[in-house]
């Protein structure tokens, strides 16, 4: 079993939506999904996840205990004191295949998401 002391931060898993504005407009948005405690690891240098003749950069490995409905639309919200960072999921993972943490590989964002 995973070591609950390990998961010391709180994320917010959101998700774009549209909807429209007063004014009718479409517009888009991010919406909360759901909060769960996290470990968050920054990785030193860069680490990529190579798929075939694709790379893509990570640079974080978040990890949660187990739970569904993690989908890579969605984007991690992390607030650290006074500060908001943002992470695009990159892949997520279940451990082992045994249904207790899932590993997500992610990118940090600008503010802009």
């Amino acid at each position: 079993m995973s070591n609950p002391a390990k998961y010391r931060q709180r994320i917010t898993f959101q998700k774009k939506v549209s909807m429209k504005d007063e004014e009718g407009n479409n517009v888009t948005d991010w919406q909360d999904q759901f909060t769960v405690w996290a470990s968050i690891k920054g990785l030193r240098g860069r680490d990529y996840l190579i798929a075939g003749a694709d790379a893509v950069k990570i640079s974080t490995r978040i990890y949660i205990r187990f739970r569904l409905g993690i989908t890579h639309d969605m984007r991690i919200l992390f607030r650290d004191k006074e500060t908001k960072r943002y992470f695009d999921i990159t892949n997520s993972n279940n451990v082992e295949e045994k249904n207790i943490e899932i590993e997500i590989l992610a990118n940090e964002v600008g503010l802009n998401g």
